[in-house]
């Protein structure tokens, strides 16, 4: 990573423009990986320890986050990052900044389960790797959905992070359930997206345990869709 702050990332004086933000998360969705800078090869050594620390500090958010803290405070992460608030907040002018930089640190991770690739097969083969696949991204990602679903109703970042989520996996229903599901039934979807959501998963995983939760949902989809 740069140390230089992408345009999208506030400075002193500009708010964090959600509109390059959600351009560049869709491009790192298409790529699989956010881009990196051509600087990186060059930065001295100022810079350089600069961007150690500024990864120490996402890193430590990352952790607290992942460890069932969804929105940690910034002398929590100065804690556990070992970088001052001070710094922490030359890093990041103010915690929309912080966030946008947690954004593109998990993004290139869940890229793949958000994936409108659709696989071939007839419905309850692809009911099952629909399942799956959504599972996988509850696994991988759910603290930190916890965390966007928390921050949403303050932060425009996690707001449009929300909005992004909800609408992409929403389409990768109808994408990976066409033709049998029509594009226009949404009863029919409104229902598949609920039971595919982060709550019905992590209540069905901890109560059937994870392959019998894939069944479970995977037979209740195709007979809904079928």
């Amino acid at each position: 990573m740069s140390s230089v702050p992408p345009p999208y990332v506030a400075t002193d004086d500009v708010a964090v423009d959600t509109t390059a933000l959600l351009s560049a998360l869709e491009d790192v969705l298409a790529n699989g990986a956010a881009a990196s800078s051509s600087e990186s090869s060059e930065l001295d050594g100022r810079k350089l320890r600069a961007e150690r620390g500024r990864s120490a500090v996402l890193n430590a958010a990352l952790d607290l986050v992942n460890s069932g803290n969804p929105v940690p405070t910034i002398a929590e992460i100065a804690i556990a990052s070992g970088v001052s608030e001070r710094t922490i907040f030359r890093y990041f002018p103010d915690r929309e900044a912080l966030f946008s930089a947690l954004v593109f640190e998990v993004v290139p991770r869940i890229a793949k389960y958000l994936s409108f690739d659709r696989p071939k097969g007839p419905l309850a083969e692809r009911a099952s790797a629909l399942v799956a696949q959504r599972c996988g991204f509850v696994r991988v990602a759910g603290p930190f959905a916890r965390a966007v679903e928390t921050l949403s109703p303050h932060s425009p970042v996690a707001a449009m992070m929300l909005q992004m989520r909800r609408t992409r996996l929403r389409d990768q229903i109808i994408i990976w359930l066409s033709p049998e599901l029509a594009v226009d039934d949404t009863d029919t979807i409104a229902v598949l997206d609920a039971l595919l959501s982060r709550t019905v998963i992590e209540q069905l995983t901890a109560e059937l345990g994870p392959d019998d939760a894939i069944r479970s949902l995977s037979a209740s989809i195709t007979r809904i869709v079928g």
